[in-house]
């Protein structure tokens, strides 16, 4: 009997990476990561700053920065969804915090919200993968 394998997607507001268990040993591994797209230069769409001389800077929108980080959640759901779809997801364990975790459970299909098995409602993306062990090995067991 083979024992399915878990993949853990962690995420943030603009970046993610996926996780899985090493073929070789017990320790963790990311195999894959994900960024947000980066703001378009040539027409920004913010709010200028003029520091009293020849510098200014232009800050992001904050209904556009708003929109930015729940697109970058759509685009982990199809992620996971297309994965889901295609057969290379066995099980899913989903870490981000919580509004990014909310976002991303409401864009799943069902077919990929049958493959979650666990939620944990925290930011582990800057966890370097030998730390990653002591918060996902007892996601993976339940």
């Amino acid at each position: 009997m083979s024992v399915m394998r878990t993949d853990f997607l962690l995420a943030d507001n603009a970046h993610a990476r996926w996780v899985r268990r090493s073929d070789r040993g017990s320790d963790f591994v990311t195999f894959q990561e994900m960024h947000v797209q980066p703001i378009s230069r040539s027409h920004p769409q913010g709010v200028a700053f003029d520091s009293g001389g020849a510098r200014f800077s232009i800050e992001e929108r904050r209904q556009a920065a708003h929109r930015r980080r729940y697109r970058f959640a759509e685009t982990l759901a199809s992620a996971i969804n297309a994965k889901a779809a295609n057969g290379d997801l066995g099980r899913l364990c989903v870490a981000a915090p919580p509004r990014t975790l909310a976002a991303i459970r409401r864009q799943m299909t069902p077919e990929a919200r049958a493959k979650l098995v666990h939620v944990l409602a925290k930011d582990l993306t800057k966890t370097p993968d030998d730390k990653l062990g002591d918060w996902l090995q007892a996601l993976e067991l339940n």
